[in-house]
């Protein structure tokens, strides 16, 4: 299926870089960096996935090929110059990864932000359980309109499309299976994440060869919104790092 999409910047001779936002979330999430590059003479490409932002629920499987044929079949009906920059959040750099290693024409390098090798029982379970009552008492209650953007965007997001993560990506292992690719990759990760633990990164950077890593003090797995200055620093500089 084709993914709703927003384009930011110039249309003549564009750099082009595709923004992949995390679960919970859409394109949004990447304004301030979409600011900080437009300005810098980049081309934003910015899908929201299947349930998310402004993209319909299908009611299907949403596995990572589900994704990955969701992301090909939308940028392939674009002008987007590739091999393009791809770089993704949480599910977001998932996809980016998987991306590279099976149509590896398309991209350029990846900048993979809080991406989970292994994402702990414990956070899969908590979220599990949030999916039942706490989910709909809060949406009943309507307490989500007086939530930061993170925390209301992540009400807003179709219940299904929040349980096909779960059901789909709980038991990923990458730290364990490496996605082969040829395109330099740089990890960040906050060191507090509970959802994509800094030490699962660290296996995942050790074990691809043209990788860098940038572990973020004091961030969670949100670490543009905790650390913006330190996470922008990064990410400007490792547009043009290979």
């Amino acid at each position: 299926m084709q993914l709703s999409l927003q384009i930011y910047g110039p249309e003549n001779r564009p750099r082009d870089i595709v923004l992949l936002h995390g679960t919970g979330a859409h394109g949004d999430m990447w304004r301030h960096q979409i600011a900080l590059l437009v300005k810098a003479g980049y081309r934003c490409v910015v899908p929201d996935l299947r349930g998310h932002g402004k993209t319909e629920e299908p009611g299907e499987n949403a596995d990572i090929k589900a994704h990955l044929h969701d992301v090909i079949e939308t940028l392939e009906a674009t002008d987007i110059t590739f091999p393009a920059i791809f770089a993704g959040h949480s599910l977001g750099a998932i996809i980016c990864l998987e991306l590279a290693q099976v149509r590896p024409e398309l991209v350029g390098r990846v900048l993979a932000v809080s991406m989970p090798g292994r994402v702990p029982g414990v956070t899969t379970e908590a979220f599990r359980w949030f999916l039942g009552w706490p989910y709909h008492g809060v949406k009943k209650a309507n307490i989500h309109r007086y939530l930061g953007w993170r925390e209301r965007v992540l009400m807003e997001t179709d219940k299904r499309a929040l349980e096909q993560v779960v059901t789909n990506f709980a038991d990923l292992d990458y730290c364990s299976n490496i996605p082969i690719v040829t395109c330099p990759v740089h990890f960040a990760v906050g060191r507090l994440d509970p959802i994509a633990p800094y030490f699962h990164t660290e296996t995942m950077h050790r074990s691809m060869p043209k990788s860098s890593l940038q572990i973020i003090e004091w961030a969670g797995h949100n670490c543009m919104d905790s650390q913006p200055e330190a996470f922008n620093k990064w990410f400007m500089e490792k547009l043009v790092t290979d």
